[in-house]
């Protein structure tokens, strides 16, 4: 033995010995990508500007020291960044070149491009610009060319590049219209192109991708944008990244200056800049904070989000580049920024779903983040639900519920003019003069407005989500798919000339009344949608637009409008209230978990009015019979019924808690019957006193629970258990109450005389429960496809069943208690 064992040890030894020895290796990280320089740097060292021909630009030595710096020729110098890779990105392209979903185009006659530039996305429904075709055909059918795209504003929220940068043909627009080769001159008709009508390019220069308007923390986007309103737009990168002043504007028929501030160079002449190659939330909310309060009521604040209050970045989830694990934009200096998939947006929908997702960080622990393993969850919600339709149970701030493009807004404040033609509404209906807002206080002063956002059903699963709901005026064409919308400026003329001279301009707008006295008009009653479609018909014949081929109709949620007596349905998606206004998903804003629906059980949905299947979704903006809204619930639009709802609150408001209750009373049943057997075996007391105790103890105890119930429910559960842990341990109480059933049914000696026999039959019934309780809990876990009624039928069969069982368990103790008495 002793033999053996040294053996053994000996050999143990020895392989210990050659495991320590072996020369393991592992994977590492890939390697790096070399640098375009050649050389090692880390970090980007001090460089010179360069002007649009590349032509280096040095105040010290007062080189070139009054022209403004070409982040193309300066960024993108050679062994520095690739600037065409880096602009292929969806925010520098904007839509533009990139075709029209099919879906899309079949609805909306005016997108030239499924993004901002020739898109939809400029407000959340018509009526809003809309881009000049390439090749106009009259200048009376030219709203907005791609030169009014930035004058619009639009360029105050676009980097440069693309669209501000290259033509649709990819020229550069201010070196094409300088090449006489061209023909093009500045604020000439030029052919009525799309691109170059009335522009003046070869004056203002153009827009390139300007890298430090997001990499440089102290950027100023006041005096950028200021820039582009003096129509000095090669100034604008100068100005905004503080290099130097600009004096002289284009709109003034001057030509700019730049006097650099040479505070800001080296002695070499190369300029110093504070770079983060990550850029901060501050830059991303430059551009979306203020659209993404209309919206989707997105506060993006310490407040309301509990990424944010955790110091989450924006680029954390919407990661790029080498920091992106999507392979679909994975890699050095690509651009294309990690998005999600809403249901409005059409652009780059190749690329839905490259942010990081809630799985990424909460399944998988990405950077160590909290697992959320929700074992005590049923897998079906897991299923359906998405995880934003608990972790965002509501919103703290407003956003457009409605927006009606079909009267002028006469609120203050709102600027541009033309914007007095869209009147919002908020998420409870009340007029909301939000441009006004925005002119009065900045967005980081949105004011609290609590509300529930509404439930859709989109790709299988249930979102948090603003369906927006809209009213414009359209018209159909020949031969053509969807509808075409009237140009925002027609429509405000129209309404601005009624308004000056009532009597004279456009009289059938009169008819128009406010009839739920908010302060503004809303069309609809028969004789106001008549009065519209005429004088609109009557303007755009004054104006000399062109009519043939083309039949007005007023838009109203799902239907077109030819007039007040006919119409046609619009094809619209389950979770659309119209197919003509968008739908925002709600990522931000996210509670803690604590404060999910669930936290306080099964009930904080599945209750009577809860407002995860009640609450009020708008289904009428305006009745016709006096103007306000008409709600429906919001079960309505995930396709559910009243009867699965009102099932699924009666069994989980009214049948778990009996349940429970009856669990209760079984055990402490059990709980006397173990007393009275071990003080009958003690013989400390009289066998008499021992049994009248009993039922006194039983009694009393009833007493109690039904008072505390009653009277004080949440002492009641202090002192006991929480209802959500009675909820989250639903499937093993389920257990326990079949086990224990069946140990009673098989514990049951049958007693002679009436009452036995009754109870003996009665035993026989619950052994037929138990088997229908079982294959009631079997179609839960197994969800038949074919049989998805039965399957949801099941859930509430299962929970009756076991309520039948505990009270026959309950039963069969009394009788137990009371045969030995």
């Amino acid at each position: 033995m002793k033999r053996e064992t040294a053996a053994f040890a000996t050999a143990l030894v020895a392989a210990l010995a050659t495991g320590c020895a072996t020369d393991e290796t592992v994977a590492g990280p890939p390697p790096q990508a070399a640098p375009a320089s050649g050389e090692a740097r880390g970090v980007c060292p001090p460089f010179p500007l360069r002007d649009e021909e590349g032509n280096v630009i040095d105040p010290v030595q007062g080189v070139n020291a009054d022209r403004p710096y070409s982040p193309r020729q300066t960024c993108g110098a050679e062994g520095c960044h690739d600037y065409e890779k880096i602009t292929k990105g969806f925010h520098f392209q904007q839509g533009r070149g990139e075709p029209v979903p099919a879906a899309m185009a079949e609805r909306y006659g005016w997108v030239t491009s499924p993004g901002n530039y020739g898109g939809n996305w400029c407000s959340p429904a018509p009526l809003y610009r809309q881009l000049a075709p390439q090749q106009g055909t009259s200048a009376r059918m030219i709203d907005m060319t791609s030169f009014d795209f930035v004058t619009a504003t639009c360029g105050n929220c676009h980097p440069g590049g693309g669209p501000l940068e290259l033509d649709r043909r990819g020229r550069r627009y201010d070196a094409w219209m300088r090449d006489p080769a061209s023909g093009l001159t500045a604020g000439g008709e030029n052919g009525l192109d799309g691109d170059y009508y009335k522009a003046r390019w070869s004056e203002t220069g153009v827009i390139e991708a300007d890298c430090l308007l997001c990499h440089m923390p102290e950027y100023d986007y006041g005096k950028r944008n200021a820039q582009l309103a003096a129509l000095n737009f090669r100034w604008a990168a100068t100005a905004g990244a503080g290099f130097g002043a600009v004096e002289g504007k284009v709109a003034d028929g001057g030509t700019p200056v730049v006097a650099y501030d040479a505070s800001r160079f080296d002695e070499q002449g190369n300029v110093r800049v504070h770079i983060a190659p990550e850029p901060r939330n501050e830059t991303c909310l430059n551009c979306h904070f203020k659209p993404d309060w209309k919206k989707r009521g997105a506060a993006y604040s310490t407040r309301t989000d509990v990424h944010m209050m955790a110091g989450l970045r924006c680029v954390d989830c919407h990661a790029a580049g080498s920091r992106a694990v999507d392979p679909r934009i994975a890699g050095r200096e690509e651009h294309q920024f990690g998005k999600g998939d809403d249901p409005s947006g059409w652009v780059r929908n190749d690329l839905d779903d490259t942010v990081r997702t809630c799985e990424d960080c909460h399944l998988d622990g990405w950077r160590n983040a909290p697992r959320a393993t929700h074992e005590w969850l049923p897998p079906l919600h897991l299923e359906s639900l998405s995880c934003q339709a608990c972790h965002i149970p509501a919103r703290a701030v407003k956003s457009a519920l409605v927006q009606a493009s079909d009267v002028y807004n006469p609120a203050p404040r709102i600027t541009p003019p033309p914007k007095h033609i869209w009147t919002f509404y908020d998420q409870e209906m009340a007029f909301w003069n939000h441009y006004g807002e925005l002119e009065l206080f900045t967005g980081k002063d949105e004011p609290t407005n609590v509300t529930r956002p509404t439930l859709i059903r989109y790709k299988g699963r249930i979102y948090p989500a603003n369906r927006v709901h809209s009213a414009w005026v359209g018209y159909e064409e020949a031969g053509k798919p969807g509808l075409n919308q009237l140009f925002m400026k027609d429509f405000f003329q129209m309404w601005t000339q009624h308004r000056a001279d009532p009597a004279a301009k456009y009289p059938e707008l009169a008819q128009i009344t406010d009839d739920n006295h908010d302060g503004v008009l809303e069309v609809n009653r028969p004789e106001e949608i008549d009065a519209l479609l005429a004088a609109t018909r009557t303007y755009l014949g004054d104006t000399g637009f062109p009519l043939d081929g083309r039949r007005l109709v007023w838009v109203s949620d799902t239907r077109a409008y030819y007039s007040s007596t006919e119409w046609r349905a619009l094809p619209h998606e389950e979770w659309e209230a119209t197919p003509y206004a968008s739908v925002y998903k709600f990522s931000h804003d996210v509670a803690p978990a604590r404060a999910a629906l669930g936290a306080g059980g099964c009930i904080d949905c599945h209750r009577s009015g809860s407002p995860f299947f009640a609450g009020p979704v708008l289904d009428v903006p305006f009745s016709a019979v006096d103007g306000r809204p008409r709600w429906v619930p919001n079960y309505r639009i995930l396709g559910l019924s009243a009867f699965w709802v009102q099932l699924g609150a009666f069994r989980e408001q009214w049948m778990k808690p009996a349940l429970y209750a009856l669990l209760a009373a079984a055990l402490f049943l059990a709980g006397l019957l173990l007393l009275r057997r071990l003080a009958l075996r003690s013989d400390v007391l009289p066998p008499a006193l021992v049994r009248r105790s009993t039922w006194v103890l039983f009694v009393a105890g009833l007493t109690a629970a039904v008072l505390a119930a009653v009277f004080a429910p949440d002492l009641l559960e202090y002192m006991t258990v929480r209802r959500f842990t009675l909820d989250a341990n639903h499937a093993w109480i389920g257990l326990g109450v079949l086990a224990g059933t069946i140990g009673l049914l098989l514990g049951y000696r049958p007693t002679d005389g009436r009452l036995g026999r009754i109870v003996t039959v009665g035993t026989r019934v619950v052994w037929v429960l138990v088997g229908l309780t079982v294959l009631a809990g079997a179609l839960m876990l197994l969800k038949p496809g074919g049989l998805s009624a039965v399957a949801r039928l099941s859930y509430t069969t299962f929970d009756a069943g076991l309520v039948l069982l505990a009270l026959a368990d309950v039963g069969l103790l009394l009788n137990h208690l009371g045969r030995n008495a």
